[in-house]
């Protein structure tokens, strides 16, 4: 299952007076990109380059953006590849006065983008049943206390004269529902629906 940034992740590299300023962002759509591309030059205005790299729902694009031919695009779209992720990187390199050669610039800018993605920051699109659920007060409180320990989780929560919302689990929830003293007839067949969980590191 690919792996997608849930946010902004930074990283940075040094070598030899030059800095690599990366950051791996979610990208929705291959449109998009051109918006947060020129957003992140704009927060990175004094650098040299910006070289970059997307990959998404199959359709990849890479640019070293004036560096040395294959020293930062073609590599940094192998590191979305090799670590399965959707998503786009650009690392900002300020040159710091020494020519670094092409496999030292190569690995400043690697290191920089694995750097972001190291830190956590990445989710996996999980299916999970999805239980549509009217309640009441008191068995939504019920439902609200034992949501660690049986590993679901409650979503789209919405307070009425009851309480409606969608009870998400990997697993069939019928034996933790009894175990509740919940009774069995209020459960409804389960949907399925495509969830964003973090990776826990």
């Amino acid at each position: 299952m690919a792996k997608i940034p849930l946010r902004n992740l930074e990283g940075e590299s040094k070598v030899l007076g030059s800095s690599f300023q990366a950051e791996v962002f979610p990208l929705k759509d291959p449109a998009d990109f051109k918006a947060e591309y020129e957003a992140f030059r704009k927060r990175h205005p004094k650098a040299d380059h910006y070289p970059y790299a997307y990959r998404l729902g199959g359709i990849t694009k890479s640019s070293d953006d004036g560096e040395p031919g294959s020293t930062a695009g073609v590599p940094l779209l192998t590191l979305l590849e090799r670590n399965d992720i959707e998503g786009a990187v650009v690392v900002a390199r300020y040159f710091g006065g020494t020519k670094l050669g092409i496999p030292r610039l190569r690995r400043a800018f690697l290191s920089a983008a694995e750097e972001a993605i190291s830190g956590g920051g990445l989710g996996e699109i999980v299916t999970k049943k999805a239980y549509r659920l009217e309640v009441d007060y008191s068995t939504y409180h019920t439902l609200e206390s034992n949501a660690a320990r049986y590993g679901y989780s409650l979503k789209d929560v919405v307070f009425d004269v009851n309480v409606k919302l969608f009870l998400l689990s990997g697993a069939s929830i019928d034996e933790p529902w009894e175990k509740m003293g919940l009774p069995i007839r209020e459960l409804p067949v389960p949907e399925t629906q495509d969830c964003v969980e973090e990776i826990r590191q």
